[in-house]
């Protein structure tokens, strides 16, 4: 019979909690980049959605949640947030009960002011961290994140 090691107590799980660090280190960068995307009325997170639909077209609310990494409703109530500033048009595709999201003009406007703002607090970011320590950082945060939604 094998002797399990006793549980951590909760001095140590604090420590060491990857979700826990993960978590605090994403709500204070989130608030650095809500901070300087505050005069475009984005926050990060529409910004991100707005930015991921320019880069990439998706045909379908899925496709998106599937490149940004979120949960499709979470996802969708952030759409629809931007489909009623006028943000996003959604228009079927065709393909099955499918919407394609896509810029209007006044998304674009908005995206093209909010991106000064994304900008400076990127630049911020990168001088905190070191640009050549935040590059070697992403790639490796990608990787990971490749790896936990393998067993999810």
């Amino acid at each position: 019979m094998s002797r399990q090691s006793p549980p951590p107590n909760p001095e140590q799980v604090g420590l060491q909690c990857a979700a826990l660090h993960s978590r605090v280190f994403s709500r204070l960068v989130t608030r650095l980049f809500n901070n300087r995307l505050a005069d475009s009325g984005l926050r990060i997170t529409q910004f991100s959605v707005l930015n991921a639909i320019k880069a990439r077209p998706p045909e379908s609310i899925f496709q998106l949640a599937e490149l940004l990494g979120m949960e499709r409703t979470s996802l969708q109530r952030t759409v629809d947030k931007l489909i009623e500033k006028g943000l996003v048009d959604a228009e079927p595709t065709g393909n099955k009960r499918s919407l394609g999201l896509a810029l209007t003009e006044a998304g674009e406007d908005c995206y093209q002011q909010a991106l000064l703002g994304w900008q400076e607090a990127q630049q911020h970011f990168e001088s905190l961290v070191g640009p050549d320590n935040w590059e070697e950082i992403a790639r490796e945060l990608r990787g990971f994140s490749r790896q936990v939604k393998q067993i999810l």
